[in-house]
């Protein structure tokens, strides 16, 4: 999920593209993106994928997050 956040974060994708770029198999894929729709805190738009306002601001703590736990 915070690979399809990070991809997400950098623009709208179709569902392919999403699904290559993030490196899971189908099923796993489709579960997470599944779960983050049913969330709102992503949603399909003229067959793009993107971040909701609440996804961004989720996705942004979440990374932010990693990166001052990581670093």
């Amino acid at each position: 999920m915070i690979r399809l956040f990070s991809l997400l974060l950098e623009g709208p994708r179709k569902k392919t593209e999403l699904w290559r770029l993030s490196r899971t198999n189908y099923n796993s894929f489709v579960k997470h993106l599944d779960v983050l729709i049913g969330r709102g805190l992503v949603a399909e738009r003229d067959g793009y994928y993107v971040l909701t306002e609440r996804g961004v601001r989720e996705a942004k703590e979440i990374l932010e997050w990693l990166k001052r736990t990581f670093q």
